[in-house]
């Protein structure tokens, strides 16, 4: 309507002849998503700087440990016969700046259904849970080999996925983290030696989380199959540091393991 108005004074002209123009912007942004633009990205800079004089000497480290490995595999002759396995590459950890700091890239929840081998009409209750948990329709995902163990055939329906981002992500974490986590009993957060090394985590839960969203709460009678549930977060993060350093500003658990009491220390 704006538009059209605009394109109405442009066309029949206003007192000194000048126009103007009128479009809609996208002002909306989610609670946790300005929490990370206004206050967590500045501070991850902060924590994640290092000055050039201590990364140069970092850099010459790693060449000298990069060098004598190679030496050393010298002394050697490789079997021939053993098949010899390259290790993937890791990206190189970019220089602190304000481009540079990870954020969560994706979120992906994934519901894998094992009744939906018998019967696929059962894979009609994943779809739906997620859909109500997420607010967007899931994707159907179906095998891509045969297991004859599991009576598994190429093209059979056997999961459901929804793939999150932008506001629709920060508002799914939002409610994850300060909704249904703290009304799980026996959750006391995520290992810190969790993730794949390249800054991605999973969470798995059991089909009693899924009723603690506040979405499943009138619905959850209605559901005649109730399964687990994955959240995979990616990040842009080359390491697992860097990225429990944002998951944890975000508001994520992370449990750290006690060193038992020593004799000495022990309480009487």
């Amino acid at each position: 309507m704006l538009q059209a108005l605009g394109r109405r004074f442009a066309a029949t002209g206003v007192p000194g002849g000048r126009t103007f123009t009128a479009s809609a912007a996208h002002e909306y942004q989610s609670r946790l998503g300005q929490h990370y633009h206004n206050t967590l990205r500045d501070d991850i800079m902060i924590l994640q700087y290092t000055p050039p004089a201590m990364r140069a000497k970092q850099e010459e480290m790693n060449a000298e440990r990069s060098k004598a490995s190679k030496e050393g595999a010298t002394d050697w002759e490789p079997n021939p016969n053993r098949m010899q396995k390259s290790k993937p590459v890791r990206p190189k950890v970019p220089v602190c700046s304000a481009q540079g700091t990870p954020f969560v890239k994706k979120v992906t929840v994934h519901i894998r259904c094992r009744e939906a081998l018998q019967n696929k009409n059962h894979l009609l209750s994943s779809l739906m849970a997620l859909q109500v948990i997420t607010g967007h329709r899931a994707q159907l995902i179906r095998s891509r080999s045969d297991v004859a163990t599991w009576k598994l055939r190429k093209g059979m329906p056997i999961a459901a996925k929804v793939e999150l981002d932008g506001d629709d992500m920060f508002e799914f974490l939002d409610k994850l983290i300060e909704v249904v986590l703290p009304r799980m009993k026996e959750y006391s957060g995520m290992r810190m030696s969790s993730g794949d090394g390249n800054g991605n985590f999973t969470l798995g839960f059991d089909s009693s989380v899924i009723g603690l969203f506040p979405e499943m709460e009138m619905v959850y009678d209605m559901f005649p199959l109730i399964t687990g549930f994955s959240v995979n977060i990616n990040t842009t993060a080359v390491r697992n540091r860097d990225g429990r350093l944002l998951l944890s500003g975000l508001g994520l658990p992370f449990m750290h393991m006690r060193k038992p009491l020593t004799d000495e220390l022990a309480l009487d």
